[in-house]
């Protein structure tokens, strides 16, 4: 009997279809977190863990390569939703109008990264290791701030001024760890204008595409009107317009999207955006980012040395809070709400994952090093961070949790 319609046995399994079945659990988990008093995210991150297994059940789904291109994509798809989502909560009016903002931000992002950088010379890692370590170490995870502030349905002072001191450290970590990386990849006697020549094109060749997108953005809006649903769209085919074309130039994707972010909102003089926020499409990009993380990462590379990982974790919490805190009378708060904003300023997860991978592609001797400080450090962040964010929120009375 001619059977030869029939699958073949074991089934072969499209990569899309252990995504859906991963947002399914993720979802799932996420609400069995609420109902235990912690924030969604530790469910989606705990589902992704338990689902990769280090990687054992996404092979059972014969995915032979991990990450797999359809995961890659999705992941970077979702991750680059969030940053430009993050990059429109910059609000250069606010800023001018309250220059002590800038001053905190300079502030804390600066000290993190020489408390950071002095921590890593401590302990006999490399100069130039230890500036791309404190360089990444800069930023807020926008995906923890942005996942706890809209669960917790949260406004106010330490909220506005989180998701703004969030956006700004997060575009110097991309440029400072851009430059460097750029430097590190000259060669040695090279002139000064080659060494230079580099990093301009990738700073200002980023922010050139990213003014493009915000543009382009915009000039579609004007035909489409407030339609939320059409407005969705726009963005997301921007978003990966401005991704791809980034990646096709050897430009910046991070800080081509965050740029872009801001500059749809600088730019948006006549109001055509719905809203600040495209709460749904980054909703769905939130889930989807934990749980391949958590999924496709690498378990064996958080056993290494941890002195390193708690030096790190010890001064970068120090340098949030005293920055933020040395600047916040001035820029109309009291000491407690400061101090609470830098607590606030706490969690780690996607761009540094995302600058980890950026290491790796350009110099994979430097990104070894860097991997193993800074991995460890995301993972107990992610869910601390997002843990203190919460905390925060709740103490400063911002949280409005629905019952």
């Amino acid at each position: 009997m001619d059977l030869t319609f029939l699958p073949d046995w074991p089934p072969a399994v499209p990569p899309a279809l252990a995504v859906a079945i991963l947002a399914l659990v993720a979802a799932a988990a996420g609400e069995g977190a609420a109902r235990l008093k912690l924030p969604r995210l530790f469910g989606y991150v705990a589902a992704g863990a338990l689902f990769g297994a280090g990687g054992y059940v996404l092979r059972l789904l014969q995915l032979e390569e991990l990450p797999s291109p359809t995961l890659k994509f999705t992941l970077e798809f979702a991750a680059a939703v969030i940053l430009f989502d993050l990059g429109q909560r910059v609000s250069f009016g606010w800023v001018r109008r309250n220059p002590a903002l800038l001053g905190a931000s300079i502030a804390e992002s600066g000290l993190s990264f020489a408390l950071v950088f002095l921590a890593m010379r401590y302990f006999d890692i490399d100069a130039w290791v230890s500036a791309v370590i404190a360089s990444i170490a800069m930023a807020t995870s926008p995906a923890v701030v942005l996942a706890v502030t809209r669960e917790t349905r949260a406004q106010g002072q330490i909220t506005e001024r989180t998701l703004l001191l969030t956006a700004l450290n997060s575009i110097y970590a991309v440029m400072l760890s851009t430059l460097l990386l750029a430097l590190v990849r000259e060669q040695p006697g090279a002139a000064a204008l080659e060494v230079l020549l580099h990093p301009a094109y990738l700073i200002v060749g980023s922010l050139a595409v990213a003014a493009l997108g915000a543009r382009l953005f915009l000039w579609v809006l004007s035909f489409i009107g407030r339609d939320r649903a059409g407005q969705i769209l726009v963005m997301l085919s921007v978003v990966w317009l401005v991704f791809a074309t980034a990646v096709a130039l050897r430009l910046s994707p991070l800080l081509a999207l965050l740029a872009c972010g801001a500059f749809v909102r600088t730019f948006d003089a006549n109001r055509l955006l719905t809203a600040t926020e495209f709460g749904l499409a980054s909703g769905i990009a939130i889930v989807l980012f934990f749980a391949l993380t958590a999924a496709i990462m690498d378990i064996d590379s958080l056993f290494v040395p941890w002195l390193p990982v708690a030096a790190l974790l010890a001064v970068r919490f120090a340098a949030k809070a005293i920055g933020v805190a040395a600047f916040g009378p001035l820029s109309g708060i009291s000491l407690k709400k400061s101090l609470l904003t830098g607590l606030a300023l706490t969690p780690m997860s996607a761009l540094a994952l995302m600058l980890i991978q950026q290491v790796s592609d350009w110099n994979p001797h430097i990104a070894q090093q860097t991997t193993a400080v800074l991995l460890p450090a995301v993972v107990i962040l992610q869910l601390a961070g997002a843990l203190a964010l919460a905390l925060v929120l709740r103490r400063g009375g911002e949280a409005r949790t629905e019952r």
